[in-house]
């Protein structure tokens, strides 16, 4: 079903053929619907299709009032009143101004999470040459020992504090059959190699705090999330964590 309304995003979408889909009557669906999910079936629609509407405006030239009729919207009047109540600001606004973007991704039916906002931004970054520290496996299952090795590598010889003390990185990349972690700065310190962070565009995600698990976290809900839901097109095997103080953004690379 969920399919089915991402598929239909742009067209009318039929409560009856939804509970067709699943099997049950139309009252029945919307029930338990919003009892898993805290939110009805007509809001959960209303928040994806302007969440396209908002990457659209942002990233294309399409005229406002042709997204507003795109996504189902019969007046500019109407298109604008949902717009500002779902994310605080106009059509207009978004389109002009600085803002991070918002999204509403596709739902997962997971009991344990709130149907709930993702925040992230668009940056230009120039090339950069970071010293690196690296790790590598062949299996994605070993990966986070592998972290956990190099960083108590770093403690031991003491790397690691300089490193908080400066802009940190730590660079995740996958080729030829491996996984690669890189962990480094600015700041050559003893045998360590470089890579260039490659000139371009980035979605840009904050996690909050610097603790793995929450980077970790972040990382899921942004592959079983947010590129689910988004039209952007990200290169999903190079990835930059910079480390700002005790908060870390995770940047994404935006393909061409």
């Amino acid at each position: 079903m969920i399919k089915y309304i991402e598929d239909n995003l742009t067209n009318n979408i039929n409560m009856n053929e939804l509970a067709k889909i699943v099997g049950i009557s139309a009252n029945s669906l919307q029930r338990i619907f919003a009892f898993i999910t805290g939110i009805t079936i007509k809001e959960y629609i209303k928040k994806r299709r302007l969440s396209r509407a908002f990457e659209e405006i942002k990233n294309t030239n399409i005229k406002i009032i042709d997204v507003a009729i795109k996504y189902q919207y019969n007046s500019t009047i109407s298109f604008d009143r949902s717009f500002k109540k779902v994310f605080g600001i106009t059509p207009i606004e978004c389109r002009e101004k600085n803002i991070t973007y918002k999204q509403f991704p596709i739902i997962t039916f997971k009991n344990e999470e709130e149907y709930q906002i993702l925040n992230y931004k668009i940056e230009y970054l120039e090339e950069t040459e970071i010293y690196y520290y690296k790790t590598e496996t062949n299996k994605k299952i070993d990966l986070l020992y592998k972290i956990r090795e190099i960083y108590n590598y770093l403690k031991e010889n003491g790397i690691h504090e300089q490193l908080k003390k400066e802009e940190q990185y730590a660079i995740s990349t996958y080729n030829n059959g491996k996984h690669c972690y890189m962990v480094g700065s600015k700041t050559k310190y003893t045998s360590n190699e470089k890579i260039k962070i490659p000139a371009g565009k980035y979605v840009v995600f904050e996690v909050g705090t610097r603790e793995q698990k929450d980077i970790v976290n972040m990382e899921n809900n942004i592959y079983s999330r947010w590129s689910q839901s988004t039209t952007i097109n990200i290169d999903k095997d190079f990835s930059i964590e910079y480390y700002q103080g005790e908060n870390c953004y995770i940047y994404l690379p935006i393909a061409n």
